[in-house]
């Protein structure tokens, strides 16, 4: 089957330049924004996000335009696009443009991370166990590789709260501590960490910090500088529904020196100071992904990174409440206190896989089986499309 490009799809409803976003109406025609067909609610914003209307137009147009021609002339205008991506993103994320690279997902980021810093037998790495594989694993391997030690901080079920986290990780802490390296919010059990206090310990003891941000980035309303940590990953084609296979590496000034480069092809260059000419140089890539990053950013920023994210809480809560009362015997993973944009449920006498297989066979619903069903709402769902949601679940649970 031939599906109909985005360009010849018709007129795309203008986004709205005002509106109340307390205003139900206003999400209605934000949704509008959107290709996701009427037959299907997108809840897995922790895996992949649809791109609004302009960020998909992008890429297709450069794509076009790159078919019909790949000179180096032609594409001499990509590091002019490139450049502006970076400004955007830097300024989104308030660092300098200096201090960010473009990478294709936070998976590459976090490897270059991982396999950057100089470490020795002796030194220790602190981990969260329930870190995503790429800042989990990647660290393990590279242990054995170079003998230094993988310390993993596990979590109560239940935090009471924050304080009771940074206790733990505090605990892990010794004097032969190089880095605490976590996942901002894990996508195992949507329990979202402390990261300004967590930055904040690691300092005062001379420990480097990193942050997997792939579930933070695009829904937290985040200035870097002030959550005070030395490097930071994330995903543009998740809650930031930016162009597919981008990601954006941050990494404090003071330390651009101090990372090794993991790929060194055409043009790089030791003498580099920034991070993206330094860490960023991958050889041929697709350019009409990058291309498209000013599109995405500009389209968050005229809705607002802090209504972006009040919009998120504010279905993720809605989500949990009418799971909590309508979804019979309805069992929740993490507690609601610590979480803030994905929710994990379980249904006694139901696996996970079954409850996700039949959200989609049946009713369109795309989420992810994992320890209990995920599901992550992003601002193209309606207080609507959650009811719907619940409706299918409720159903399912009672064998309707």
């Amino acid at each position: 089957m031939t599906l109909p490009s985005l360009a010849a799809a018709g007129p795309v409803p203008e986004m709205p330049v005002d509106g109340d976003p307390l205003d139900e109406r206003y999400w209605e025609m934000i949704k509008q924004q959107f290709a996701v067909p009427t037959n299907r609610v997108m809840m897995n914003a922790a895996n992949l996000c649809p791109p609004p209307y302009g960020v998909a137009q992008k890429v297709e147009q450069t794509l076009t335009d790159l078919g019909q021609d790949v000179s180096f002339q032609f594409r001499d205008k990509f590091d002019v696009i490139r450049v502006t991506s970076l400004e955007k993103l830097s300024a989104y994320l308030g660092v300098s443009k200096d201090e960010v690279a473009i990478t294709r997902n936070t998976s590459e980021g976090n490897n270059i991370i991982v396999n950057g810093f100089d470490l020795k037998a002796g030194d220790e790495v602190v981990l969260w166990d329930e870190n995503h594989e790429s800042n989990l694993i990647s660290w393990e391997y590279r242990a054995k590789r170079l003998g230094f030690t993988v310390k993993k901080v596990t979590l109560p079920a239940n935090p009471a709260s924050k304080e009771e986290i940074i206790q733990q990780f505090q605990k892990a802490m010794t004097s032969r501590t190089r880095v605490l390296a976590f996942s901002h919010i894990s996508n195992h059990n949507a329990i979202v960490l402390p990261a300004r206090e967590l930055c904040a310990l690691a300092r005062s003891k001379n420990i480097l910090t990193h942050i997997d941000g792939a579930q933070s980035f695009g829904f937290m309303d985040l200035n870097l500088k002030e959550l005070g940590c030395d490097s930071y990953t994330g995903s543009l084609h998740k809650w930031f529904m930016g162009p597919f296979e981008t990601g954006v590496l941050y990494l404090r000034k003071e330390l651009v020196d101090r990372l090794w480069p993991q790929i060194i092809s055409a043009g790089w260059a030791e003498s580099a100071k920034s991070v993206d000419a330094r860490y960023g140089i991958l050889g041929q890539r697709n350019e009409a992904m990058p291309a498209a990053i000013p599109e995405a950013v500009d389209f968050h920023l005229k809705i607002g990174k802090p209504v972006v994210e009040a919009r998120v809480r504010e279905l993720n809560r809605y989500l949990r409440a009418q799971l909590a009362a309508k979804v019979p015997n309805v069992q929740f993973t993490s507690p609601e206190a610590l979480t803030a944009n994905i929710t994990f449920f379980n249904v006694p006498g139901k696996t996970s896989d079954q409850i996700y297989r039949e959200l989609y066979s049946t009713y369109g619903i795309a989420s992810a089986p994992m320890a209990g069903v995920r599901l992550s709402p992003n601002i193209y769902i309606t207080m609507g499309d959650i009811d719907r949601v619940v409706d299918a679940v409720t159903r399912i649970a009672r064998g309707a």
